[in-house]
């Protein structure tokens, strides 16, 4: 089963905005989100998803804070009966590359729960785990950041 990684679409915000939502309801790892914030990832081409058979199997985007400029990686999700195939690594190598073929350097951010999955995966990629207090306030304005770790990737090309 082939399984395609490429940018969302308008006709796809309430099918991503459900795959979130249903995520989020199960484990937590993810926040909610609503159709106005997926409808600006997909506007400034930075959401993601996986596809199989026609169907959306996981999402990410990236959101980048205006006053720090860090470019933080959001609602990461992949169907439970998906998982294990690098579909993950597959949509954060892509949001990462497309950021970099715009920018000639980036920091990079995820706030992720500390029993989350996709820790591993970005400790492989090369982010490095940094104290919560060395990431800017402004990216806890939608967040608590108890229970949470942060992963920094610093790029320069």
């Amino acid at each position: 089963m082939e399984i395609k990684i490429r940018l969302g679409r308008n006709s796809e915000i309430g099918e991503i905005v459900r795959l979130i939502d249903r995520e989020h309801e199960l484990s937590g790892a993810v926040m909610k989100v609503s159709s106005d914030i997926v409808r600006k990832w997909i506007k400034l081409r930075r959401s993601v998803v996986a596809v199989s058979d026609g169907k959306i199997v996981g999402h990410e985007a990236l959101d980048v804070w205006p006053e720090s400029g860090w470019a933080e990686l959001r609602s990461a999700v992949v169907l439970e009966d998906f998982r294990g195939r690098g579909i993950a690594y597959k949509m954060t190598r892509r949001l990462l590359d497309d950021f970099l073929s715009k920018n000639h350097e980036a920091i990079f951010v995820a706030i992720k729960n500390r029993t989350e999955r996709g820790n591993k995966l970005l400790l492989e990629m090369g982010f490095k785990e940094i104290g919560l207090d060395e990431v800017p306030p402004e990216l806890f304005t939608i967040r608590s950041n108890s229970e949470r770790r942060a992963f920094r990737l610093k790029v320069k090309k």
